[in-house]
């Protein structure tokens, strides 16, 4: 009889014991529930944040081509401008090329019909 006088307190244990398991169950589950909810927000986050970043590399990208256009451009204008410089330098000095001055220069004028050969003044420049 004794064993059937602590039996129910057993029972009791076991009924406290089983409430306390499903509070503790519960409330993990709910830790996990709001974990997951949290990774899906972050992976979210992420995937945006990416494919922004995407966004502005393929802008750059663009960018950095059409400022090697520009410097493409800007290259063959420069050589452009060095070479008369150099086209002048070397008809001096190799070819023995000159300036004119006002003494060489003479301008051909038609006189009635005539082709006639003019000296410049000092004071008519061309």
């Amino acid at each position: 009889m004794t064993m059937n006088r602590h039996a129910h307190l057993i029972t009791e244990q076991n009924k406290l014991s089983n409430a306390g398991i499903k509070k503790v169950c519960f409330l993990v589950l709910g830790v996990l529930f709001v974990a997951c909810l949290w990774a899906g927000a972050s992976v979210a986050r992420q995937t945006q944040e990416h494919h922004n970043a995407y966004r502005d590399l393929q802008k750059l990208k663009s960018e950095m081509i059409r400022l090697k256009i520009e410097e493409q451009r800007l290259l063959i204008e420069q050589q452009t401008f060095s070479s008369t410089p150099q086209v002048a330098q070397r008809a001096t000095t190799e070819l023995g090329m000159f300036f004119p001055t006002n003494d060489d220069r003479q301008v051909i004028v038609p006189a009635s019909g005539v082709i006639g050969i003019k000296k410049v003044a000092n004071d008519e420049k061309n």
